[in-house]
């Protein structure tokens, strides 16, 4: 069946933030490699790494920043975008419309497996679809998963360094508040590592665009039969949050 043509596309709202700047629309470029994460201090810390500078005619501002750096000598975006599936493949869009090609998601997840513990990195190898937006790009029997290449050089790189990290699925579901028993346990006993809102969508962006996508995590609360374990404000997550974003970037550099 032919897919049917949108109304507009990203290349169309590029076209118009051209048009709104006054600038040519050559100038609106992102680099090849990007990073993408959802957390204030996350961004800081990476735009400390790479010495980044935000852009004149990035249009979501402070509010979802945007900047351009470099690390080991190679030119990096880094985009903090707002939570949720919608809005990252929103944003996402845009970003590969203007030239990202390899893309690495930083976020946090809440752990699912009692092997698992605050702080803990996840290398996502596939996220499982509990979200709208991914729908509108691929059919329901699409797995996504994320790039092999990518995550096997940060496997690599994560090993090598000999920092503690998981490697397999995540859950990524919009409805945050209908995390319920039943689902926990089926996505628990299939092997499922962490749950989080938006990886499912990033890759079903990047696979519709051709793109390669990764994503690493870092478990910053816990599900159990009993409840949840909240450990966003702990050390340990601000300690790791940073290390992961150090190592992908690396990998980045040399990808």
């Amino acid at each position: 069946m032919k897919e049917e043509e949108t109304v507009f596309t990203p290349a169309d709202f590029v076209r118009y933030v051209a048009e709104k700047k006054k600038i040519p629309l050559d100038a609106i470029r992102v680099p090849e490699r990007l990073i993408i994460t959802y957390q204030s201090k996350k961004y800081d810390h990476a735009k400390e790494l790479i010495d980044g500078k935000p852009v004149d005619w990035w249009v979501y501002g402070e509010n979802q920043p945007f900047c351009v750096g470099k690390f080991n000598d190679v030119e990096i975006g880094l985009c903090c975008i707002w939570i949720g599936a919608p809005a990252a493949a929103m944003t996402l869009e845009e970003l590969i419309a203007c030239g990202a090609r390899k893309i690495f998601e930083v976020g946090l997840s809440g752990g699912l497996q009692t092997f698992l513990e605050p702080g803990d990195i996840i290398v996502v190898t596939e996220a499982i679809r509990d979200e709208g937006t991914s729908y509108h790009y691929l059919p329901p029997d699409v797995k996504v998963e994320s790039s092999v290449r990518l995550r096997n050089r940060l496997i690599k790189h994560l090993t090598e360094m000999k920092i503690r990290h998981f490697v397999g699925p995540v859950w990524s579901t919009d409805g945050v508040y209908r995390e319920t028993r039943s689902k926990f346990r089926k996505f628990k006993s299939a092997g499922v590592l962490g749950v989080n809102m938006e990886t499912s969508a990033i890759f079903s962006v990047a696979k519709y665009r051709n793109v390669e996508a990764a994503s690493a995590q870092v478990i910053s609360d816990i599900l159990m039969e009993t409840g949840w374990l909240p450990a966003f404000d702990r050390q340990v997550v601000r300690e790791r949050s940073k290390t992961i974003l150090e190592q992908v970037l690396w990998v980045l550099s040399e990808s």
